[in-house]
């Protein structure tokens, strides 16, 4: 493909010799439409040369942004959603049941209760970053109409975020419900 754009200067001044607007399209619309993609054209053709020589003259710098642009796209196209959070808890609910409550480990039964408690009182959230996701609750429901919810004094501060954080979702997978439900079944 470089050598095709390498090539395209010759082949574009031999197209602009060879291609001539009549004299009626000379100042009009049709003429600048025609000088602007040329010009675009122009400009995209010495980005990718200059690109070409940046490569050539550091090929190490040229590997880490490409790992790192290759990275960035890997962990946006694998977001997690809140439905993949919700397919996973119900997920292991239900293979929970199955279980006897003996082989049960007590630590992920509680912390799938606290997940199925947030949820029936409607205060757990889903915020997506873009290459990660954040699910974390809120003192009341989005529905809730008390005084304590339209203060702006009794708010919780930016400081007790952290606190709030159920889980955050990255390369596909909720972390910390997995790491905390991932031996469900083993009593310890």
């Amino acid at each position: 493909m470089i050598k095709y754009l390498a090539k395209a200067p010759q082949l574009i001044s031999t197209y602009k010799n060879k291609f001539k607007f009549p004299p009626r399209f000379k100042g009009t619309i049709i003429e600048k439409w025609a000088d602007y993609w040329k010009n675009l054209f122009v400009d995209y053709r010495q980005m990718v040369q200059d690109l070409r020589t940046d490569i050539q003259d550091d090929p190490k710098r040229a590997l880490k942004w490409t790992a790192g642009i290759v990275t960035i796209y890997y962990l946006y196209k694998n977001n997690p959603t809140e439905m993949d959070f919700k397919d996973h808890l119900k997920r292991i609910n239900n293979e929970a049941v199955m279980i006897s409550e003996d082989c049960l480990n007590p630590k992920s039964v509680k912390h799938l209760g606290y997940l199925g408690s947030c949820y029936n009182q409607g205060i757990i959230h889903y915020t997506n970053l873009g290459l990660l996701s954040i699910m974390y609750t809120s003192e009341l429901n989005d529905s809730c109409d008390l005084y304590k919810a339209q203060c702006s004094y009794l708010k919780p501060s930016y400081f007790t975020f952290p606190s709030r954080v159920i889980d955050i979702g990255i390369m596909g997978k909720w972390w910390n419900l997995y790491i905390k439900t991932h031996n469900y079944d083993v009593n310890i």
